[in-house]
Parts: C-alpha cells; sequence; structure tokens
C-alpha cells in the first residue's frame, strides 16, 4: 500500500486550530428560547429577528455560550408564555410587574427604558404639567394605553371625548406631522424610529419641530430569566457591552436623528 504524506502550510495549521478551538462553542451552545413581544419597532422587529432588544441580546448572551432562540407573542401573551415554561426568559420586565403577577425566576439589570411622551408641534406653543391637561385636546394614543398606563391617565381618557387609540404608530406619526391631531402619546424610541421612516418617505414634512413632555414616568425594564447561571452570564457581558462604543451603534442603527425645537425631557 502506497502512503501519501500531505504537507499543509503552517498557515493553514494556524487557522485549522482556530477552527477547531471555537467549533465546540458553537455546536455546543446552550439554546434560550425567549418571549418578545411581536411588534414593537425599534425594539423588535420579528420578521428578521432584529432591533435593539434583540441586539443587545445575542451580544450579552452568545459570548457566554448561549443561542438566543426568540420567541415571539402578542406582547400580554408573552408573560403567560413564561408562566407556562413555554420560554426560558421573558422580556419587557419590572420589578413590579414580578411582584404583580407573582412571577418567579431571575430578573437582570434594569438595562432599558420605556417612556412615553406627549408630543406636539412646537408652533402650537403648548405646555403640559400634568395628564389631565390633555382632556380638552385631540389625542392620538398607541392601542392599550389607558389598560396599561391607568391612574390618573385613565381619568384623562374618560374626561376627553376626542382622544382615540391606534395600533398603527406610524399613522400617529403622519397625523401629528399633518396636523389632524393635537397630541400624540408614545415611547421616545418609538416615535424617533417611526419619524425617521416617514421621512425617508418624502411624503410628509417631518422637519417641523415638535416639544415633547414626560407626563408618564419611566418604566425601567429588564428580562427576567428561569435560570440564574444564564442571568449572571447576561448581566456581566451586558456591562461589558454597555462601556463598549457597539452600545450606543445598536441604538442608533434603529433610531433616526430627532428634530426637535425643544424639550421639557433628556431625549439622548
Amino acid at each position: 500500500m502506497t502512503e501519501f504524506l500531505i504537507l499543509i502550510p503552517r498557515a493553514c495549521l494556524k487557522w485549522l486550530a482556530v477552527a477547531l478551538f471555537i467549533w465546540p462553542t458553537v455546536a455546543g451552545a446552550t439554546p434560550l428560547r425567549i418571549a418578545y413581544g411581536n411588534s414593537l419597532p425599534p425594539w423588535v422587529f420579528a420578521d428578521t429577528d432584529s432591533g435593539i432588544l434583540l441586539d443587545i441580546t445575542r451580544a450579552s448572551v452568545e459570548p457566554a455560550g448561549y443561542q438566543v432562540v426568540p420567541v415571539y407573542y402578542p406582547y400580554a401573551r408573552r408573560v403567560t408564555a413564561y408562566i407556562k415554561h413555554q420560554v426560558d426568559v421573558v422580556t419587557d420586565i419590572s420589578p413590579s410587574m414580578v411582584a404583580k403577577e407573582g412571577l418567579e425566576g431571575y430578573l437582570s439589570l434594569l438595562f432599558y427604558r420605556y417612556e412615553n411622551f406627549a408630543i406636539s408641534l412646537s408652533e402650537r406653543n403648548y405646555q403640559f404639567d400634568k395628564i389631565m391637561d390633555l382632556a380638552t385636546l385631540n389625542v392620538l394614543s398607541w392601542q392599550g394605553a389607558a389598560n396599561t398606563l391607568g391612574g390618573e391617565y385613565v381619568e384623562m381618557v374618560r374626561a376627553n371625548p376626542n382622544y382615540v387609540e391606534t395600533y398603527n404608530q406610524e399613522n400617529q406619526i403622519k397625523m401629528l406631522y399633518l396636523k389632524r391631531v393635537d397630541v400624540i402619546q408614545m415611547d421616545l424610541q418609538i416615535f424617533k424610529y417611526y419619524q425617521g421612516l416617514v421621512s425617508q418617505k418624502a411624503i410628509i414634512n417631518t422637519q417641523q419641530s415638535v416639544d415633547m413632555f414626560p407626563l408618564f414616568g419611566q418604566n425601567h425594564c429588564g428580562f427576567l430569566f428561569r435560570s440564574k447561571a444564564a442571568r449572571d452570564a447576561f448581566n456581566q457581558h451586558f456591562e461589558a457591552l454597555k462601556d463598549s462604543p457597539l452600545h450606543d451603534q445598536i441604538y442608533s442603527k434603529y433610531t433616526p436623528g430627532l428634530q426637535s425645537k425643544k424639550s421639557t425631557a433628556d431625549i439622548q
């Protein structure tokens, strides 16, 4: 029998060694089934498995040997899926929600926040100090806002015959700039995303300045993990991520610049 000696260049051996080193990590990654809301741009884009939250999740768990397996639900059902053990992690969880729902698990760092604003065109020169100041105006909000925000917000809704909710948040932007409504109410990042989207279509003038009023408070959120080890790994790698340029790059990737003359809040 004739034996053949195959000579492999040293450079190729180097890359082969690297490949053999990383392959077990990739092949042996532990899947994490994570429940996201199914329609929440720019935080979540279900059709492309992308968005601020998905990019941050991957950057924070994949280095620890986990594989992100996104599972999308209508927003309220994501918690139900976690309770029924259909997923390993659920997103958009605050400490108050853990207590209210009696959820079991390990809450991550509260690494992002939703903050809804009352937004109006600057030319209207409104000044709002409290939620009830909206009761006499045409207000277009997002679907489910009254049920979610409760309290004084519900009182305003009951007193306002011109209050409307819509599932189409792009339409909120259009109605504001077309001056069909006085005020829209939405999360800052969602506003910036849809403002940029409408601006790109170049049909409606979105260069008009807006005023933003933070009447509704902030909702600081994290992820609830079933596994303490996975939660700890997420926290560790997120701490490194937040101090790196990649963190800001993720946000800027999905949220175009905002044209605003003035604001009563920090909009960075």
